[in-house]
């Protein structure tokens, strides 16, 4: 299959396009994880302070 320079600059706007999603996606995946850990953080915490044992299903 012959390819046009058209068709692939076309190809390189949806690749470009395609990466700047992914790293997009990543970043507010890394954000989600920070704050997902420091409100299991606070409840390890507070489990803690009450001498609650933390239910092994949670991999702690």
């Amino acid at each position: 299959m012959n390819y046009s320079e058209r068709d692939l600059l076309i190809e390189l706007a949806v690749a470009n396009q395609t990466i700047k999603e992914a790293e997009e996606a990543f970043d507010k995946l890394r954000k989600d994880y920070h704050l997902l850990r420091e409100h299991t953080d606070r409840l390890e915490a507070i489990l803690r302070e009450h001498n609650i044992p933390f239910p092994e299903f949670w991999g702690w």
